[in-house]
């Protein structure tokens, strides 16, 4: 930028209201990469859409959202008893208006792993959680939903590319208060990385010591997956394993540390995904994993400017168009608002 048009631009920024300045004063950064969260906050009807630094780092707010959330307060047990679960889930796709009662959803639903592998394990019930639109009048009711979390018309498509399919958090509590407690992030944090080191190390006793007697991975108990762990182990003259990119997320349920693993072993075995660990806190304050998942998933941030960040604030989405990510829309928990 030459300096005639630099004085210009900042004359022009120094008339603005101070609100639009802040966005406006940084006009050659480069785009921010961040893997992003939302949380949910029943208690306060509100949602913020939030930074999800690596290594426990401070969280940033990019936006805050009023919502409405189930009739009936409290934890989803059961198909069809009218109230948002909470957990930590997974956006899976998006639902197109042309697949949804629009006077009821709005423009767009998204859809929610729920139930996740921990709510399978306690036996809930039920399916069809969805973030979607309501009308700005019925939002002023708080709750009005059967299980779903609604979010303004105008506002919900502004979600749709920060929360990516398969990768996009969304973290529903009683209080955002019980989420990511920096507390809870270290704790979880220091055991991930020490279950990583004892794996790339083959420390089987001390690697095992990092799993719950509650551990279940596909039938197997934790005796019989150290069992397996320890064959694998063995099996491998040279063994391989990265973790990068470890995200932290804590619930006053349960946590879970995503990472990207990178694994090979000797020339005959290779595989590259996404490692979730689920973990909860024994009686004694420490952490241990209870369930284990990997896909061929890689995460990766979303990356935004301060031109998103305002767009944002004005509800518009994140452009960012690589696949149809549509899904199909299924009878819902909250089929009528």
């Amino acid at each position: 930028m030459s300096s005639k048009l630099q004085k210009v631009v900042l004359l022009l920024v120094a008339s603005m209201p101070a609100s639009a300045r802040a966005v406006s004063t940084n006009l050659d950064s480069a785009p921010d990469q961040q893997m992003i969260f939302l949380t949910v906050d029943k208690s306060k009807s509100q949602a913020e859409l939030r930074t999800l630094p690596e290594n426990g780092k401070p969280s940033k707010m990019l936006r805050s959202f009023k919502i409405a959330t189930g009739k009936v307060e409290g934890d989803k047990e059961r198909q069809g008893d009218n109230k948002t679960p909470e957990g930590i889930y997974f956006t899976t796709g998006t639902i197109p208006s042309s697949q949804l009662a629009p006077q009821k959803y709005g423009p767009l639903a998204i859809p929610l792993n729920f139930p996740n592998p921990m709510d399978q394990a306690v036996g809930k019930t039920g399916y069809g959680i969805w973030l979607h639109g309501v009308g700005d009048r019925r939002i002023e009711d708080a709750r009005v939903t059967e299980g779903c979390v609604a979010f303004q018309n105008s506002e919900i498509t502004s979600l749709t590319r920060w929360l990516q399919p398969k990768q996009g958090v969304v973290v529903i509590a009683r209080e955002s208060s019980e989420v990511n407690r920096p507390e809870d992030v270290q704790g979880v944090f220091d055991v991930a990385k020490g279950w990583v080191d004892a794996w790339q190390s083959r420390d089987i006793e001390r690697y095992i010591r990092y799993y719950s007697k509650e551990f279940d991975s596909q039938g197997k108990d934790v005796d019989q997956y150290e069992a397996y762990k320890r064959a694998v182990f063995k099996s491998y003259k040279n063994m391989v394993v990265k973790m990068l990119d470890m995200r932290v997320v804590t619930h006053a349920k349960y946590s879970i540390v995503m990472m990207n693993q990178f694994f090979s072993g000797d020339n005959r075995f290779k595989s590259d995904g996404r490692k979730m660990i689920y973990l909860k806190k024994e009686q004694d304050g420490s952490w241990k994993i209870v369930r284990e998942l990997f896909d061929d998933f890689l995460m990766r941030p979303v990356q935004f400017s301060n031109e998103d960040i305002a767009g944002l604030n004005k509800g518009a989405s994140l452009v960012v168009p690589e696949k149809n990510t549509a899904v199909s829309a299924t009878p819902s928990d909250s089929q009528s608002l």
